[in-house]
This record gives C-alpha cells, structure tokens and sequence, in this order.
C-alpha cells in the first residue's frame, strides 16, 4: 500500500522541479529576446546614420527613447514590472554624456516581481559607431 504513495510524491517533485525550471527559463529567454531586439534595432539605426555621414554623432536621449520603446514593446505582454539601466561609453570605456564622444552604450534589463526583487537579467554592451557583418 505504501508502494503507490512513494511513486506518487516522487512523481509531483520531478514535476514541480520541472515546472520551476521552465519559468525561470521562460523569464531569462524573454530577456535574452529583448536584448536581441534592441541590438538588432539600434546597429540599424546606427547603419542609417553611417550612410548619411562618415561623422556620426549620437543624441542619447534618441538611443534612449528608441532603447526604451523597443523593450517595453516587447516586454509589455509578461505583466512584469521592468527596470531598465544604461551607460553611454566613449573611446576609453568610461561613462560620458557628450555626444560627440559616445561609442557604444550598455544596457541591463531586469525583470521583477511583485515585491520588486529582481527576477531575471539580461546585459548587453552595443557599438554604435561600427557595423558588424
């Protein structure tokens, strides 16, 4: 009679493991997408602006805007709250706000629960003045 109620509990461990393991997994893949997409949105629009000048000059709060709207549009349906941070980076790797200097700009996105405690993460650090193949 105990034989039964053994298999049983073993049987709902392995599913709540497995359960936890996909969630987590489904909040870092839409991070991970996220990041993706705002790459693949910000090296277009830096190709854009190659083509009209070999001098290129970046308005951050444009990277900004853009930045943000992309990963709110993907995010939006994962009823998460979000944080969002950046640094914009010039030639030497340190943080700058003048336009004429920013290279590159990194980027985190966490996703948080219900008590503000972060979730899950995805980092990510751009070149905007270099087109890669």
């Amino acid at each position: 009679m105990a034989v039964p109620f053994k298999y049983f509990f073993v049987i709902v461990s392995v599913t709540c493991i497995i359960l936890a393991a996909s969630i987590f997994g489904l909040n870092q893949n839409s991070n991970t997408r996220t990041i993706t997409e705002v790459k693949s949105l910000l090296s277009t629009m830096a190709v854009g602006q190659l083509r009209e000048s070999q001098k290129i000059e970046q308005d951050p709060k444009e990277l900004v805007a853009n930045l943000v709207s992309e990963v709110i549009k993907v995010q939006k349906n994962h009823g998460n709250d979000i944080r969002i941070s950046y640094v914009f980076l010039n030639h030497a790797e340190k943080p700058t706000e003048k336009s004429h200097e920013i290279e590159s700009v990194q980027f985190k996105i966490e996703q948080l629960n219900e008590e503000k405690e972060v979730r899950s993460q995805a980092e990510q650090r751009l070149s905007l003045n270099k087109v890669a193949n």
